[in-house]
């Protein structure tokens, strides 16, 4: 359950757009120019610990925002769906209830509403299960993606942005009207680091000052609070890169966060955390604990796949590379993260091989349930958890295009 103190945060609420402040505030200034620093918070914080507390302000999001959301909930009971309702009034967003049993129609929900000259993005309220997801399967595992729900012209490529949030009713109310941070802080969690600063150097030019970890500790829970964006990094060989699960982030040796230490972490002002490890976005312990601790998630349900070729471009690489790096290629793009997820997904789909889109197109058609060609999974399963009008996540002179990707095994 998310804590109260932590809808109410901040005695110093600033707008967005103010930017140049300083530790006489307590807050990290931000740089104007150049690259961020590349692990150096840790140390600022330690440093400046012995002195002061350590805070960040934050601030609501712009009700003309907020205004523009779409918020369809499920069969979460009427109690919990009048609260939703009544705050969506609170914020001027227009709220409907479904409560079918299938995704086709909430799809037709979203389809029949969505305003395309005035939405920005559809919050869903209820697990896959009180708001039906579309049911995927590869090699005798099964799980949910909201992918096909993004396609309201009926072309097959994703149209709108979507994301989900589930759990207890303070959760779902703070991540309907969410406080956000501007810290430029990102943390990078790495089993090999050092052994590819792409994805470091890559954030840097995004004007985030990155600390990089090989797991969580205690001492971690203030950086991880203060933190903007949270990168979970799986390249390298296999038996020594993170893998992921429902409840964990682990590697083969040594368990990198677990859902009871993200348990502990006091988000200040709702991070996005992209995870490309396996299995993560499944509604598990790991998915619950960051959601109710009010952090936007995004992951993957199944496998995930590393490429074994090199690419010029990633819209060409249907693999975790290609939409991690097409991610943060998209940072310093679009406006908001649900745009950035959105396009990521257009991309890639648009670039798939035709046997792999006719994959995509029977799940759509509800003919199959199942995908066994890698790309096409690697492209329908990622998931946004959160919501999807929250502000991009970028530093000062975002600036940053990826380049030619190499293979990472």
């Amino acid at each position: 359950m998310l804590p109260t103190s932590k809808v109410s945060r901040g005695n110093n609420i600033i707008p967005f757009g103010i930017y140049n402040i300083d530790f006489a505030m307590n807050i990290i200034r931000k740089q104007k120019k150049g690259f961020g620093s590349i692990n150096q918070v840790k140390k600022r914080f330690q440093q400046d610990r012995k002195e002061r507390d350590l805070s960040f302000d934050v601030g609501r999001m712009p009700r003309d925002i907020l205004e523009k959301m779409l918020v369809i909930c499920g069969r979460v009971g009427k109690d919990n769906s009048d609260i939703y309702r009544k705050k969506a009034k609170a914020l001027g967003a227009d709220f409907l209830v479904e409560d079918s049993g299938s995704w086709v129609f909430t799809h037709r929900t979203i389809r029949d509403n969505y305003q395309p000259d005035f939405h920005e993005g559809v919050l869903l309220i209820g697990t896959a299960k009180e708001l039906p997801s579309t049911r995927i399967g590869y090699q005798d595992s099964y799980a949910f993606t909201d992918w096909f729900l993004q396609d309201i012209e009926g072309d097959g490529l994703p149209d709108i942005p979507i994301g989900r949030v589930y759990g207890p009713s303070e959760t779902v109310l703070f991540h309907m009207d969410p406080t956000i941070i501007d810290s430029d802080i990102a943390v990078v969690f790495d089993s090999e680091p050092g052994r590819s600063m792409r994805h470091v150097e890559g954030l840097a030019a995004l004007g985030f000052d990155v600390e990089v970890l090989e797991r969580f500790h205690d001492d971690d829970n203030e950086l991880m609070g203060a933190s903007e964006f949270i990168l979970q990094f799986s390249d390298g060989m296999y038996t020594k890169r993170i893998h992921g699960t429902p409840d964990r982030w682990a590697s083969h040796n040594s368990v990198i966060l677990s859902h009871t230490q993200a348990e502990s972490i006091v988000f200040k002002g709702y991070p996005v955390i992209f995870s490309e490890a396996c299995s993560t976005a499944q509604e598990g312990p790991l998915l619950s604990a960051f959601l109710n601790g009010g952090a936007c998630y995004i992951g993957s349900t199944l496998d995930t796949m590393n490429n074994i070729d090199e690419y010029d471009d990633w819209k060409d690489c249907p693999y975790a590379d290609g939409w991690k790096f097409g991610f943060l290629d998209l940072l310093d793009s679009y406006d908001l993260i649900g745009q950035v997820k959105t396009q990521v997904d257009r991309e890639l789909f648009s670039r798939l091989s035709q046997p792999a889109k006719l994959q995509i197109e029977a799940i759509r058609r509800s003919d199959s349930h199942e995908i066994t060609d890698d790309t096409a999974l690697s492209v329908v399963e990622w998931v946004l958890y959160g919501n999807p009008l929250r502000r991009t996540t970028v530093g000062p002179d975002a600036d940053y295009t990826p380049g030619r990707l190499l293979v990472d095994t």
